[in-house]
């Protein structure tokens, strides 16, 4: 009985301590948060085949915008275009006007405080009556200075258009 209590306490630590790692994880469809529909009309979402443009300028074929999308994050272009594709993609959107990125750069500075730290050492001593060498490890403390680690993180930022072309 013992041991199979302890096994599902295991378990459930297990789960826990992998679903607070994956809460950090961002992923494409974290960002639906920041599409805003301009219509009233809805329109069915996207097969994954269906190839999603991504244009510098609105179309020159008439064309109806049925939202916006536009958020910051420090995840890079990779991450964004993704992110414009999953959004268009569940709003039904044909393609999607990119009509601003923009990139800035954040300094960050962090302090990290002086600490004492204790370095292990292994000694050699030969002797005794049958001459045998044994080791020892002994413990030599040190000092570590503080210092300020500077972070520098790339920001980067969308505004963006769905659109549906009219047939």
């Amino acid at each position: 009985m013992r041991r199979g209590y302890s096994i599902g306490i295991f378990a459930g630590l297990s789960i826990l301590v992998f679903g607070i790692g994956l809460s950090g994880c961002a992923s494409v469809s974290s960002t639906s948060q920041y599409y805003i529909s301009e219509t009233m009309k809805t329109y069915p979402p996207k097969a994954d085949d269906v190839p999603i443009s991504i244009l510098g300028k609105p179309p020159k074929e008439p064309h109806t915008v049925i939202g916006r999308l536009a958020f910051a994050t420090d995840l890079g272009w990779p991450f964004l275009r993704k992110s414009m594709i999953y959004n268009a993609r569940e709003n039904g959107a044909d393609a999607v006007v990119l009509n601003s990125l923009k990139t800035r750069r954040e300094e960050f500075f962090t302090d990290i405080p002086p600490q004492m730290d204790w370095i292990p050492v292994r000694n050699y001593v030969r002797g005794g009556r049958e001459g045998r060498e044994r080791t020892y490890t002994s413990w030599i403390p040190i000092f570590r200075p503080g210092y300020v680690r500077r972070t520098v993180m790339e920001i980067s930022a969308i505004d963006s258009e769905m659109i549906v072309l009219k047939k």
